[in-house]
């Protein structure tokens, strides 16, 4: 009964979700990323820095009167200091030669409703006659600020390649281990995002996938244990537990991978913060499971919905790195494919270990039930925080106790 009631309203949730989600976009940038936009013709190199008012905060201290968000006004206050800041932070190289960029002012956009977009535009003086390879050194929060800031850099112009109003292509994507890369200022070849994006979808596994994650583990907890008489006992063989996770990740793969493809095609788009509450509840659930196993014997179909939730979860990752055009079908399938070897990875570092000790007697108390009870706090602080939109208050901890 509980278990029909639960499918139930799940089943509403995901009815009412797609209804919200044909008519509401996910957001066009992401926290914990800035963007450089670069404009080229025959003569000339320029373009503008786009950066939350928030990721800028880390570098620079913009919140004057210390009310825990940063005005316009704000940051005029500390536009030089901003500059200042940037401007040596991006660099490109023709061969051994430097290219400084040179500020020459800023402007303001709403990011979609969940921060502050700074423009600061920049020439690069130097380069009258861009080559058609460049280099670029891309060094903004990468100085032991934050080593898990991304940054993107787009060719939104080039008139000499008939580029015109690109601001989703992404051509770099720079992090704390790669702050200086080339690229072709007249296009991306398909192999070279395909090859891109196998690294994006492991980098948003593993390291920084942290809901992704647990939700796995929620599942790889029980995966080594049986019900027997409505309790959790350790599986006699290694075969049904083996047989278990091959057939949980397959499904798993299976739904986000329908919800990933529909969302990068822009058939169903779900809001983002409906998509991070559902994937928090899904890591509650999944645990509550644990302590009270009302779903064990009906786990693929719950595995599958819950994972249809995760898939709209990868989109809104995939959307800001920009996955368009010609290059969607290369995108997508790298994205899916390094989403994939990083669900392994989880899978094989977790599950081997987790069947040594299914037998131990501290596993059920501890690792099972106390591990599930963690993740249901975790959860739970998510939920309350992606619900009402509360900034961070539990991801930075985590990070910190992880050392990302």
């Amino acid at each position: 009964m509980l278990y029909r009631q639960f499918k139930r309203m799940l089943g509403l949730l995901i009815i009412v979700s797609a209804a919200i989600g044909l008519s509401g976009e996910a957001r066009a940038h992401s926290t914990g990323e800035s963007y450089v936009y670069l404009n080229v013709t025959e003569t000339s190199l320029s373009g503008r820095f786009e950066i939350p008012f928030q990721e800028l905060d880390k570098a620079i201290s913009l919140d004057v009167d210390g009310n825990g968000t940063i005005s316009k006004d704000e940051f005029d206050s500390n536009a030089q200091q901003v500059y200042e800041y940037l401007q040596p932070r991006l660099v490109f190289y023709d061969g051994d030669v430097a290219h400084p960029v040179e500020v020459t002012g800023h402007q303001f956009f709403d990011g979609a409703g969940f921060d502050i977009f700074v423009q600061v535009q920049f020439d690069v003086p130097s380069l009258n006659r861009p080559p058609e390879t460049l280099e670029a050194d891309y060094r903004f929060l990468f100085d032991g600020v934050d080593r898990n800031h991304r940054g993107l850099l787009l060719i939104e112009s080039n008139t000499r390649a008939g580029i015109v109003e690109n601001e989703a292509q992404h051509s770099l994507i720079f992090g704390e281990e790669r702050r200086r890369q080339s690229f072709n200022v007249d296009g991306v070849s398909s192999w070279v995002i395909f090859g891109r994006f196998v690294g994006e979808g492991i980098y948003h596994i593993v390291p920084i996938g942290y809901d992704h994650i647990l939700f796995l583990l929620s599942l790889l907890l029980a995966s080594v244990m049986v019900v027997r008489s409505g309790k959790w006992t350790p599986a006699p063989s290694f075969r049904e537990p083996f047989w278990f996770v091959v057939k949980v990740v397959t499904l798993f793969t299976v739904a986000h991978t329908i919800t990933l493809t529909l969302a990068a095609l822009g058939i169903v788009r779900l809001p983002v913060m409906l998509v991070e509450a559902v994937i928090a509840l899904s890591i509650a659930i999944a645990a509550f499971n644990n302590l009270y196993p009302f779903i064990a014997n009906k786990t693929w179909s719950i595995v599958f919905i819950l994972g249809l939730f995760h898939g709209f979860g990868f989109a809104n990752v995939l959307d800001p790195l920009g996955a368009q055009g010609h290059s969607l079908l290369a995108a997508l399938s790298g994205f899916n494919i390094g989403v994939e070897i990083g669900q392994l990875i989880v899978v094989m570092a977790a599950f081997p270990l987790l069947y040594l000790i299914r037998r131990l007697p501290v596993y059920k108390p501890v690792v099972l039930q106390a591990g599930s009870v963690a993740m249901i706090a975790v959860a739970g602080l998510w939920f309350v925080e992606r619900t009402f939109d509360v900034m961070g208050p539990i991801h930075e901890p985590i990070k910190s106790a992880l050392g990302l």
